[in-house]
């Protein structure tokens, strides 16, 4: 996973939890503050510079005693705040500037040189195919999730993972700005059906079409909506 944080704002979380961050007490710190405060209450002092044992005895109790208080405190906001590492790690996932992690699948016949892009209803464009990248065994799903759209077998496909990309773009179905980290995959497979040798098909509902960078690059509802996606795709799969 990819995270994209603004610097002042990971800083101004560090500095609201600076005091729960490393705030452990270990054993021997409760061991070390109960043998300090046992040995001085067991302790026989003698006069110092004047200064009386049983004065002497006294303060070092009292000091005893505030340590093993301070002890006892950290103890407490430590099983009150149960704030650690993980928690921590949360916190900083929270400020992640990236609102979409989606995988980009690319069906490239290299006899024509034109990639699969599909008709998306709510971009009202055509796209590469894309699906919502997935935090554990990624690739397998891809297989599984193309498989099905496509109407081929999963152990026909063959995935290559190719870059990412952190992007900025217009999303058309929120009507907002909205970065994105788009992981590149190119898919092979070893026998595609008859119908798509076809300039256009549609499987299952959904509308396909073969078209080269150049016809994408010249579509006007592809420059306005997606080029961003295009370029990052041409630059890498040739």
């Amino acid at each position: 996973m990819r995270l994209l944080i603004d610097e002042k704002d990971l800083a101004l979380l560090l500095e609201k939890k600076r005091d729960f961050v490393g705030n452990k007490v270990t054993a021997d710190t409760i061991i070390a503050g109960i043998s300090f405060l046992l040995s001085v209450f067991t302790a026989s002092y003698e006069d110092i510079l004047g200064i009386p044992g049983v004065v002497l005895k006294t303060v070092f109790c009292f000091i005893g005693i505030i340590y093993c208080l301070e002890i006892t405190q950290d103890i407490l906001s430590r099983i009150k705040n149960k704030y650690n590492h993980e928690v921590l790690f949360q916190d900083i996932e929270h400020l992640n500037m990236i609102q979409h992690n989606h995988s980009l699948v690319v069906i490239k016949d290299t006899a024509s040189n034109r990639y699969l892009v599909y008709y998306d209803e709510r971009w009202d464009c055509k796209l590469f195919l894309n699906y919502k990248t997935q935090d554990r065994n990624n690739e397998s799903a891809l297989k599984e999730q193309v498989a099905a759209d496509l109407g081929l077998d999963s152990t026909n496909l063959l995935f290559d993972y190719i870059a990412s990309r952190v992007q900025e773009k217009y999303s058309v179905s929120h009507g907002e700005m909205r970065i994105y980290n788009h992981r590149l995959y190119e898919i092979h497979c070893c026998d595609f059906p008859e119908k798509f040798k076809e300039n256009n098909f549609v499987i299952n509902g959904k509308h396909y079409y073969w078209m080269s960078i150049p016809e994408m690059e010249k579509d006007k509802n592809i420059q306005e909506k997606n080029l961003e996606v295009v370029d990052f795709v041409k630059e890498y799969i040739k």
